[in-house]
C-alpha cells in the first residue's frame, strides 16, 4: 500500500476532502473525530503512517503530509470563508481556544515539521491509533471531538 509519501504531495482540494467533511468549525481548522499528530520531519510522519497502514488503517483514513501541505490548507480556508474566519480567528485567539493550536502547527510547519492524520470516529480507533503513533515520538498529538480537544502528548 502505497504512503502519502509515495503518492506525492495532496492537492488542497484532496487535502480538504480527506476529512470528511470535517475539516472546519465555523470556519476554524477544527479536524473533528481526527487525531493529529506533528513530527519533526516527513520521514518520522511516513513511519507512524506506516504503522498503522501495517496494522489494518486504511489510506483513506489515514495521511502523512509536509507541514506546508497544511499552511496551505489554513490560506485556502481563509480564501473561501473570507473576513468571517478571520473574525472567528481572532476570537478563538482571544479565548485561547482553537486558534491557539492552530496558530502553534502553522509555526511547527513553517520550522519544517510535517503531520499525520488518523479518522477516528470512536475512543477505542483512538486508542489503538495512539499506540502505533505513540512509539514513533511525536512533537505532538491531539484528538479533536464534537466535546473538545484531547491533548495526548506535547501540550498542557
Amino acid at each position: 500500500m502505497p504512503t502519502q509519501m509515495q503518492r506525492g504531495k495532496l492537492d488542497m482540494s484532496t487535502l480538504a476532502g480527506f476529512f470528511k467533511g470535517s475539516a472546519t468549525h465555523f470556519g476554524l481548522f477544527y479536524p473533528r473525530d481526527y487525531l493529529m499528530a506533528v513530527f519533526s520531519d516527513m520521514d518520522a510522519a511516513v513511519m507512524a503512517e506506516r504503522r498503522l497502514l501495517e496494522f489494518g488503517f486504511t489510506s483513506e483514513d489515514v495521511a502523512a503530509v509536509p507541514g506546508e501541505d497544511l499552511v496551505n490548507l489554513a490560506g485556502e480556508l481563509i480564501k473561501h470563508h473570507g473576513l468571517w474566519v478571520l473574525a472567528m480567528q481572532e476570537l478563538s485567539r482571544a479565548f485561547r481556544t482553537e486558534e491557539v493550536y492552530a496558530d502553534q502547527d502553522l509555526e511547527l510547519a513553517s520550522r519544517g515539521a510535517a503531520f499525520l492524520m488518523v479518522y477516528c470516529p470512536n475512543e477505542g480507533r483512538k486508542r489503538q491509533a495512539w499506540q502505533l503513533i505513540e512509539p514513533v515520538h511525536p512533537l505532538m498529538a491531539r484528538h479533536y471531538t464534537f466535546g473538545g480537544i484531547e491533548h495526548l502528548v506535547g501540550e498542557t
